[in-house]
């Protein structure tokens, strides 16, 4: 690929929270990328269609991609929609992982009482998004929706605000602080996003989701004698078909792919079956 035909990746800055997984989401597929100290441009080896990346705020990704300062980027789905920028670029992909989880994060109008949500002109709303907190209280004054630099929450509980709109993941932040979430506005996944979908970047999208599901499984290996290989097959997961090779001592050897949730359970079966020298790899993509 010549340099001309390079791309920018922008990603999420280090402390965001989307930085540690989405470093560790690149590495899965053979992509190191590096911090220059305080710089917001970094280094980035491993697939050659990237020039460097832009280290930024996930909220001002859309932007930047709009601009053209950028070719594609990952962060959030609401800080499209914050930006209204959803229908005017291009998603690649969904990527279904957050800070702590293999979920996408919510979007949550919560109050310190089970209160109805009232859109009405003497309610006072902090918020993390203005302009979505506008458009689900069209008749809210401008001057009562104040945005929330952070602390959301608090601000709340102390009876500044009757409501806040915030971003969270599984929603105990807002129980250990005895507020209520009375309405979810928006359901917001991370996601790859270009100006301009072409096949590179639509590419990259697919190893990158890829990667993600490839944490559900493992790959797991192990030797059977020619009749525990006859009943060890039939109770094999597999995406298509077990793998098996024939050993200089007569015996098999037998691969396969299994989901993490049903592992336990297949272990114990193939043992009691007489499968021996069982192991299992961590698989770092799956792409069909």
């Amino acid at each position: 690929m010549d340099q001309s035909e390079r791309f920018i990746l922008g990603v999420p800055n280090p402390g965001s929270s989307l930085f540690e997984s989405t470093i560790e989401l690149l590495k899965r597929i053979g992509i190191t990328v590096s911090v220059n100290g305080r710089s917001f441009e970094g280094g980035i080896e491993g697939m050659k269609m990237f020039d460097k990346v832009f280290f930024m705020r996930p909220q001002d990704i859309p932007l930047a991609i709009s601009k053209g300062i950028i070719d594609c980027g990952i962060c959030g789905w609401d800080c499209f929609v914050e930006r209204a920028l959803e229908n005017k670029l291009a998603k690649i992909v969904e990527l279904n992982y957050s800070k702590k989880s293999q979920k996408p994060v919510r979007i949550v109008v919560f109050s310190k009482l089970f209160l109805e949500v009232k859109n009405a002109g003497n309610i006072a709303i902090t918020t993390e998004y203005p302009n979505i907190t506008k458009k689900f209280f069209p008749d809210v004054p401008a001057e009562n929706i104040d945005f929330s630099h952070g602390t959301t929450e608090a601000k709340v509980v102390a009876g500044m605000f009757d409501y806040g709109v915030c971003v969270t993941e599984s929603g105990k932040s807002l129980v250990d602080n005895g507020l209520n979430i009375v309405k979810e506005l928006l359901v917001s996944p991370t996601v790859l996003i270009a100006k301009v979908a072409t096949p590179e970047i639509e590419g990259f999208g697919q190893m990158l989701s890829g990667a993600l599901y490839a944490k559900k499984f493992q790959l797991i290996t192990m030797n059977a004698d020619k009749k525990a290989k006859e009943q060890i097959i039939p109770i094999l997961p597999s995406f298509k078909s077990p793998t098996v090779n024939s050993l200089e001592n007569g015996e098999f050897s037998i691969s396969t792919v299994v989901e993490i949730s049903a592992l336990a359970n297949l272990l114990l079966k193939l043992k009691l079956l007489g499968a021996t020298d069982i192991f299992g790899t961590d698989i770092n993509y799956v792409i069909k």
